[in-house]
């Protein structure tokens, strides 16, 4: 049984670096010209939840051999369906009180197929594709993912004796992934199709799973550390330089991001993660440590959850240009307070019923869109 030198407890700037992707999100979804790409910041949270779930299921093989599904599963509904069933139901409210009857009625089957966590595949193949909840197509590749990941991942660490070959496979999941995506984009697959599956898009979550179970299993010994602690400090800078590029100038309907723009994306976060956890001197992980960033990547789930359909909702109902993502945004920051302080927080106490006994991991306080990425 491999045994890491990597624990992970909890780290403010990993919140810092999902509050900066969360903002991002919000600028696209709110239409800023100025980040017309934001919608990277999604991906961005494919990697870290990636990385913290798989590092959360090593941890708990390497100490008991064996990982506890019931346990898993029952964390997951508990920090992710409270928040959401709170927001379908007010938004089937909403839709009943201010919007038009047809709009209403297909609001309802829309947030049936949110709370199924299909939203992805019925954007995928144009089968009533959410409007005003279209924005939970990442939330269920997410769920998707954590019913498949913890089965894959247990099969393998019992199976496989060195580690490597886990990361081998991994990383052989994220290239047919990618490989997939170019091959659908060569036979003219629409961008929809391209965007919203599963399997085209499992390439940014297992990325983070291969660098989880890397540092997770020791897979980087002190000599390799070192070195990589020498390139990160120009190769971070340089990975939050393309970033904010891919944010500026990239577009999701834009067919080099199928070839090889997201694949990008999630490498140069990669980079990121590695410099928060190996440089503790980095400016960039001082500038992700700022109380603001760690507050927004604190209530992140909540924030993506509502910023959507508040923004549609306003825009329906009569709100045009900047009054929708100014005062569409001031509302959801309160709206995520309340359900993160009334709801989100009560129900991870919860938690501790299903809690793995003591693995040396802390959990985290926020976690991403559906992005759930605490470490509990």
């Amino acid at each position: 049984m491999s045994k890491g030198y990597f624990k992970l407890g909890y780290i403010p700037e990993l919140d810092g670096l999902r509050g900066i992707a969360i903002l991002a999100v919000m600028a696209f979804h709110g239409n800023a010209p100025f980040l017309r790409g934001g919608f990277i910041g999604v991906d961005v949270f494919f990697v870290l939840s990636g990385f913290l779930i798989t590092s959360l299921l090593i941890s708990e093989f390497d100490r008991f051999g064996t990982i506890s599904f019931k346990n898993f599963y029952m964390r997951r509904v508990l920090r992710l369906a409270p928040a959401l069933i709170l927001l379908l139901l007010v938004f089937c409210l909403a839709s009943f009180a201010l919007l038009d009857t047809e709009i209403a009625k297909s609001n309802y089957v829309d947030a049936l197929i949110s709370l199924t966590y299909l939203s992805n595949w019925a954007r995928a193949f144009s089968i009533h594709p959410p409007d005003f909840l279209a924005h939970t197509w990442s939330l269920s590749i997410e769920e998707q993912f954590y019913v498949l990941w913890p089965l894959i991942l247990s099969v393998l660490l019992s199976g496989l004796r060195k580690r490597r070959h886990v990361v081998l496979i991994a990383v052989s999941i994220a290239l047919l992934s990618w490989s997939l995506r170019i091959y659908l984009s060569m036979k003219a697959s629409p961008p929809g199709r391209l965007y919203n599956g599963l399997d085209t898009r499992a390439d940014a979550l297992m990325v983070g799973c291969a660098l989880g179970i890397i540092l997770s299993s020791g897979l980087v010994g002190e000599a390799a550390k070192a070195r990589l602690q020498k390139i990160l400090v120009v190769g971070a800078p340089f990975s939050v330089v393309c970033l904010l590029a891919f944010a500026v100038f990239s577009r999701w309907t834009s067919p080099w991001m199928y070839y090889g723009g997201f694949f990008i994306v999630e490498l140069l976060t990669v980079a990121l993660v590695l410099d928060i956890l190996m440089n503790p001197q980095s400016v960039i992980r001082k500038i992700l440590a700022m109380r603001g960033l760690v507050w927004a990547g604190t209530v992140s789930y909540g924030l993506y959850l509502w910023h959507y359909p508040i923004y549609r909702t306003m825009s329906a109902i009569g709100f045009h240009n900047w009054t929708v993502p100014a005062l569409g945004s001031l509302l959801t920051v309160i709206v995520a307070a309340l359900s993160y302080y009334g709801l989100e927080r009560p129900m991870l106490r919860l938690k501790k019923h299903f809690a793995q006994p003591n693995t040396g991991i802390k959990p985290a306080s926020g976690t991403l869109s559906g992005a759930e990425a605490a470490n509990s």
